[in-house]
């Protein structure tokens, strides 16, 4: 079964069954998910879009952003997004769900939470795309076991992944275990409490670490402050409250745990430009511009 046959037998590539999916999209594939595009939306999966030739747009949690060849877009489940590629794009996509990688902590997709794009070089590139041509040989395999064996070797992509990011971010030259472990145990006590919990304070002494220390490590491995790592995390999860929801903005400000809609309003605002009540007219608007111009 081609993938168009695919599509059309599930409803749509966003849902497939089994813990791991890989795919290449074509020009024919492209064309016809750009005419059958669904709605933003999110999913209950990790995915990885390798933009090897062409270009992607990408709109996540309200903004759009043009990616061209050698671009990974890392994605976290549960994001707002939806994809539109350009007529000559040749694309390859890694879906996996929590079942498939249990006990790993997918670093790179916490790393690149707000960013969520990496730009590789030429050397980077080909290193990835030996990867990925490994995946496909072995995706195409019709043996029962082929999943005891894409499993560590999504491992290894992760983990070459990683260490190009933090080559980029200059951190890789200060490779500190500790500080690595503190990071992934930070990303999932944020994940778990961010609605009711907004102090660094809460967090380092969860962690163990003085409030200095856990900046330190932010600071390193992904270029912000704890606080505003907690800011980035609730005006996402309140973009998407606000665009899949019928919540109020006041609703919306109490499951999100601030006490006054008014500040959470003002922290809204002061993150990204408008306040809330704005967010989804305008980008409703924005959507309905850039699909006419495609």
């Amino acid at each position: 079964m081609n993938l168009i046959s695919f599509a059309n037998a599930h409803g749509s590539l966003h849902e497939f069954p089994g813990p791991f999916m890989y795919i290449e999209i074509d020009r024919e594939i492209a064309e016809h998910l750009n005419r059958h595009n669904p709605a933003p939306h999110r999913h209950a999966y990790h995915e990885f879009i390798w933009i090897q030739q062409g270009s992607v747009t990408h709109q996540l949690d309200g903004e759009s952003i043009e990616y061209n060849k050698n671009t990974m877009l890392c994605i976290p489940k549960g994001r707002i997004h939806r994809l539109f590629s350009s007529p000559d794009c040749k694309v390859q996509v890694i879906k996996f769900k929590d079942e498939f990688f249990q006990g790993t902590s997918y670093r790179i997709l916490s790393m690149l939470s707000g960013k969520t794009a990496l730009q590789l070089n030429s050397d980077q590139a080909f290193c990835l795309e030996t990867y990925l041509a490994i995946f496909r040989y072995e995706y195409a395999q019709t043996d029962p076991n082929v999943l005891h064996t894409l499993t560590p070797l999504l491992t290894a992509f992760i983990n070459k992944l990683e260490s190009f990011y933090m080559h980029q971010s200059d951190s890789g030259t200060i490779e500190c275990l500790g500080s690595n472990s503190v990071l992934d145990r930070f990303n999932r006590l944020l994940e778990e409490n961010f609605k009711t919990e907004h102090r660094v304070y809460y967090y380092a002494s969860k962690l163990g670490v003085s409030t200095r220390k856990l900046g330190e490590i932010t600071r390193l491995y992904l270029g912000k402050n704890p606080s505003e790592i907690i800011d980035d995390r609730l005006i996402a999860e309140a973009k998407r409250m606000i665009l899949s929801s019928e919540y109020s903005i006041k609703e919306i400000a109490y499951e999100l745990g601030f006490e006054e809609h008014s500040y959470f309003t003002k922290v809204f605002k002061r993150l990204t430009g408008g306040t809330p009540s704005d967010f989804k007219p305008n980008y409703v608007i924005d959507t309905l511009i850039f699909q006419a111009v495609l």
